[in-house]
């Protein structure tokens, strides 16, 4: 059955709109939990006269950030054009929105009251819209985040005993297994021990011999491929943009010293950006550094290991070069909008050419350069100069053609008649006194239908209602609102002239506005030598053109509208 869409100011059936929201933290714990929280909720807006609408959830998903499908799905109801579909809100309790002290404050009193939707705590009974919610949701909040602080801090030193004890502390390394220890004292948390896997030690080896041979990194990653061979993070968190032995993968196993037999724990920590679900990894002190030395667990021998070190030393170029900020090269405006036609993977620089005394950047397949052909076969490089000179004419193209400016004439139309339907001018005090007083409305009937009738509670309802009429009469009142003037197809003109000096005159920036509106654009190679060329194909947002009032428009993906494929030769 679809859900009711209304404004949130609006009843069902005499009851408010309002959506529960539901979590649990991981894989250990009841799936059920979810159906718990939602009986609960869906109990208290039975109690308190609301209507359950919908109902978003988040299965083993942490608390300490905000990027949930659930959560995020919710607060994109909220912002929907013609006011949120839904009044409140309800919570088993705080915890569930959010663990993290910031995060709540933003979404309770920022993203939600913005769109005046309350959250309720039901567990507790409080509602954001309260007088002391303030005081009583920070307080909440803090509680919520202090345990967030300590459950982490608790692990942390978990994992540290285990370290300390010979243990697997975690993670994943190529060539090693883990065992769980045999009568573990906690049966209910039993550890593991890191053992050998013959297989992969073997390749492990391999790779050594192969680079104290003589071969470089390139090389050997390109041979795996070659033979087939599984990497690391294939079908993992790893090789998003595609599979395979990578050069930085082969460098990265060439200089960890577990294979030698060495196992050092601690040595970074990972930061949460705020609200964000990514985290930064960042370097602790070597004073805090636990050491392991396990013989028995080396891969590789000494003599095996400092050949190996002995040519990185060799052949590797000493750190330097200017300081952080003062690098002359342009950040090319393209960068970041290729992907690879071949293999879907990103395009990037891998070499520059000097024209004039200006560098200029040569654009290439990061999976072929990084893992071979057998990877990608794509071994084509292209001038950031013709990738940026066709996207700018396609885009000046696009805004040009006689189609998108009908639409645009259209759309100006359209506003201009909306416009001429509103009755009045808004008064926020207005409104929101309208809202409170029907607030309180609701909660005297309520309070009558339960209770009886009372001369008291009588005389207060009539009281409101009086208030309520008056309030309307007086935002009738209110004079009429001026239409707005209707756009000249010149703002096109000018918003273009705009654009591209943004684009030509500030890289950096220009960068940031394409990728708001422009999708990647897919570079596939086509012909044989020499009349090989890139054939690039890709798509515009321009509805910020067709809109200019909705700034959130450039995220919507409404009037995509699409550009012929462009062909250039190298």
């Amino acid at each position: 059955m679809p859900r009711p869409r209304t404004n949130s100011s609006t009843q069902i059936d005499g009851r408010l709109p309002v959506v529960v929201y539901a979590r649990y933290s991981t894989l250990l714990q009841d799936s059920r939990s979810i159906d718990d929280q939602v009986r609960r909720c869906r109990s208290y807006a039975e109690a308190h006269g609301m209507q359950v609408v919908d109902v978003y959830s988040d299965a083993a998903e942490s608390g300490s950030h905000i990027e949930r499908a659930g959560v995020q799905r919710m607060l994109h109801e909220a912002r929907v054009r013609g006011g949120s579909p839904f009044k409140n809100v309800l919570v088993d309790d705080l915890s569930r929105l959010s663990r993290d002290l910031g995060n709540t404050w933003n979404v309770v009193f920022g993203d939600l009251a913005d769109r005046d939707i309350g959250v309720v705590d039901v567990t507790s009974g409080m509602a954001s819209t309260d007088p002391n919610a303030r005081i009583t949701f920070a307080a909440l909040g803090m509680v919520n985040d202090q345990f967030l602080q300590s459950v982490r801090k608790q692990t942390h030193r978990g994992l540290e005993g285990r370290a300390l004890a010979g243990f697997w502390a975690g993670g994943r390394c190529y060539g090693y297994a883990t065992v769980q220890e045999e009568n573990p004292p906690d049966p209910e948390h039993p550890r593991k021990r890191p053992v050998i896997d013959e297989t992969q030690a073997a390749l492990v080896r391999r790779v050594f011999h192969l680079f104290a041979d003589g071969q470089s990194l390139k090389a050997i990653a390109s041979l795996l491929n070659e033979e087939g061979i599984a990497a690391p993070n294939d079908g993992g968190r790893g090789n998003k943009n595609g599979r395979g032995w990578g050069h930085t993968t082969i460098r990265a196993m060439l200089q960890n010293e577990r294979y030698l037999g060495r196992f050092i724990w601690n040595q970074h920590k990972w930061l949460h950006a705020s609200g964000k679900k990514n985290r930064r990894r960042v370097k602790r002190p070597e004073s805090e550094w636990i050491r392991r030395e396990y013989p028995e667990l080396a891969i590789v021998d000494r003599e095996l290991w400092d050949a190996v070190q002995d040519r990185f030393r060799r052949y590797t170029k000493p750190a330097g070069g200017r300081p952080p900020g003062t690098c002359t090269h342009r950040t090319p405006l393209v960068s970041g909008l290729m992907r690879c036609g071949v293999c879907g993977g990103s395009m990037a620089i891998l070499a520059r050419k000097t024209k004039a005394g200006v560098s200029y950047a040569q654009f290439g397949c990061v999976a072929h350069y990084s893992r071979g052909a057998t990877i990608c076969a794509n071994n084509m490089t292209i001038s950031e100069l013709k990738v940026t000179k066709a996207l700018l004419g396609a885009l000046k193209d696009t805004l040009g053609h006689p189609e998108f400016i009908e639409r645009f004439r259209e759309q100006a139309q359209r506003r201009i008649g909306a416009a001429g339907k509103k009755g009045t001018q808004s008064d926020p005090e207005i409104d929101r006194r309208i809202r409170e007083s029907e607030r309180r409305i609701a909660n005297l009937t309520d309070s009558l239908g339960k209770l009886g009738w009372s001369d008291a509670i009588g005389a207060k309802l009539k009281e409101e209602e009086g208030l309520l009429g008056r309030l309307k009469a007086e935002r009738a009142k209110l004079k009429p609102e001026a239409p707005p003037p209707l756009p000249h197809p010149k703002v096109l003109v000018d918003g273009l002239t705009h654009l591209m000096a943004v684009l030509k005159s500030d890289p950096m920036r220009g960068r940031d506005v394409l990728s708001r509106f422009v999708s990647p654009l897919v570079m596939t190679p086509e012909g044989e030598n020499p009349d090989r060329s890139y054939r690039a194909t890709g798509a515009f947002d321009l509805s910020f053109f067709l809109d200019p009032p909705r700034a959130e428009s450039l995220k919507t993906g409404v009037a995509r509208v699409g550009f012929e494929p462009t062909t250039f030769g190298l």
